[in-house]
């Protein structure tokens, strides 16, 4: 069965992440990076108003440091 999972923020498609397993990214310039862990369903940001809205609609958020989560990796959605 195949799910496809949308941006909680922008609506659209979130991508397998390919530096992390069990992730799946959004990097639109709206929010910044947002990563989705499937594992329970926890978003992951560095961004405290991003956080405070995903957490409006119900959804569960950490928010993180930016160098120590997300490193030096860029997201490459192509």
């Amino acid at each position: 069965m195949w799910v496809e999972f949308k941006c909680p923020l922008c609506g659209k498609d979130l991508d397998d992440d390919k530096t992390m397993a069990n992730f799946l990214v959004c990097a639109d310039s709206s929010h910044g990076p947002l990563r989705f862990f499937t594992g329970d369903g926890c978003y992951f940001t560095t961004n405290e108003q991003v956080a405070e809205d995903l957490m409006k609609k119900g959804k569960r958020v950490h928010i993180v440091d930016p160098k120590e989560f997300f490193g030096n990796q860029t997201i490459n959605l192509e």
